[in-house]
């Protein structure tokens, strides 16, 4: 059973007690005037440390005991549910933008509009605040966001004398000529079990999987967006001209090592993998806007995360002062641009990101990639829905991803599956799917 947002009676007597024996003793700068609040945060992303470190360091009256715990779909949120339920909440956590419904759903987080969250709308983008406001209610605070931008070896493509595609037909086009000239190369590897790649490619090309507009949840994973989409790359694939594996395994690893793969539908925060794992082609990439279906700019987004006060914490206020600012300050950029490129989802932060990523990241100088990353974040389209159980909902996809795709029609039919599969799944869990 989930604990009230309430104090206990208890403890609203207590705090008084405590007041007036304090106001009695009329002591100023007592120890009580200096007391410091602990928040417990719980988080597994790159630059968590660094930005605990940073905010205890500058502030005296809050301090942050940090806690890192498996990812998200790898246990973290497991254990951020059962320490609701178990009435051991700790008062901050990180929860990524597609499970943000299911948090709200199971009431594992407070909604925080009436803390006054309301003041940060203008900080960010359309789409990217529509994924915390949520029922009348604004239930995170978004920290960064991935608008996805193409990565690709500039110093190939050059050598093949082709310019990043606009349209996914000339990506198209770039491809076959890549493979004329060389067989055993492809223009990019497309993630065959991806579940969060494929949904950011269907979000960029208009489609909306969730809606519930009409007071009920409705699942469409095969509109015409989604089906072309899902077709494209079945051809791509079908005709060799990508290779559909896991990105940054060995192979992959290899293949991009030796100029056998040349780009990725990618996002900011990954540029923190290629300096991991190809580290010696540091200097021979660029980015560019995303290829899209008619030549107008558009981007889907491709990861991202937010903070959010679960039910039960002991210090929501406190913990929201570091939420805030995590997500406002150039402080917490300049904190976390060391170990992370993730971009921040308050547009302001932009020239403090971009200055501090450039000067403390060596692998992306000179690419430009803050500034195709802004770009594509102003494309994203506001109206893209998650479903009530998007980490079971990864899950399955994965699964009909991973025995579908490179077959014929794999990815076609596996989105046909999956939205059968994902509406029978609400269905049994009580909630009020349209038909």
């Amino acid at each position: 059973m989930f604990l009230p947002r309430s104090r206990t009676i208890r403890g609203l007597l207590a705090t008084v007690a405590a007041a007036a024996l304090l106001a009695a003793c009329g002591m100023p700068g007592s120890a009580a005037d200096d007391e410091v609040t602990t928040v417990t945060f719980w988080s597994w992303t790159s630059g968590s440390q660094e930005l605990v470190d940073r905010f205890n360091a500058t502030h005296d009256d809050i301090q942050v005991a940090f806690e890192q715990i498996p990812a998200g779909t790898a246990g973290g949120y497991s254990k951020m549910y059962n320490a609701v339920r178990a009435g051991k909440a700790p008062d901050l956590v990180n929860v990524e933008y597609p499970q943000v419904p299911a948090f709200v759903a199971h009431n594992v987080i407070q909604p925080l509009t009436s803390r006054g969250v309301e003041d940060l709308r203008g900080h960010y983008p359309e789409w990217a605040w529509n994924q915390v406001a949520l029922g009348g209610e604004v239930h995170a605070l978004p920290i960064n966001m991935a608008p996805q931008v193409l990565l690709y070896r500039a110093d190939l493509f050059a050598e093949h004398g082709i310019e990043p595609p606009a349209t996914w037909v000339e990506f198209r086009d770039a491809a076959e000529r890549i493979n004329a000239a060389d067989p055993d190369t492809v223009i990019a590897t497309l993630g065959n079990t991806d579940a969060g790649l494929i949904a950011g490619l269907a979000w960029q090309a208009g489609a909306d999987w969730f809606d519930t507009s009409g007071g009920a949840w409705e699942v469409n994973s095969t509109d015409d967006a989604s089906l072309e989409v899902a077709r494209y790359w079945d051809g791509m694939i079908r005709d060799g001209l990508v290779n559909a594996e896991p990105v940054f395994a060995e192979k992959h690893i290899a293949d991009l090592q030796q100029g056998r793969s040349l780009a990725l539908v990618a996002a900011p925060w990954m540029m923190g993998n290629l300096s991991r794992f190809v580290p010696d082609l540091q200097g021979t990439w660029g980015v560019a806007q995303m290829p899209t279906w008619d030549g107008t700019p558009v981007a889907g987004n491709y990861g991202g995360s937010t903070y959010a006060v679960p039910e039960g914490a002991d210090h929501p206020d406190e913990a929201l002062e570091f939420a805030r600012w995590v997500a406002t300050s150039p402080e917490a950029v300049a904190a976390a641009a060391p170990v992370s490129s993730a971009m921040p989802a308050d547009i302001q932060l932009y020239d403090a990101w971009r200055t501090a990523l450039e000067e403390a990241n060596p692998y992306v100088q000179g690419m430009e990639l803050p500034e195709a990353a802004l770009a594509a974040s102003e494309s994203v389209p506001p109206d893209w829905e998650w479903g009530p159980d998007m980490a079971q909902g990864f899950t399955s996809l994965m699964d009909e991803m991973t025995s579908a795709v490179g077959q014929p029609q794999g990815l076609e039919n596996a989105l046909h599956r999956w939205q059968d599969t994902t509406i029978e799944q609400l269905r049994i869990r009580g909630f009020d799917v349209g038909d």
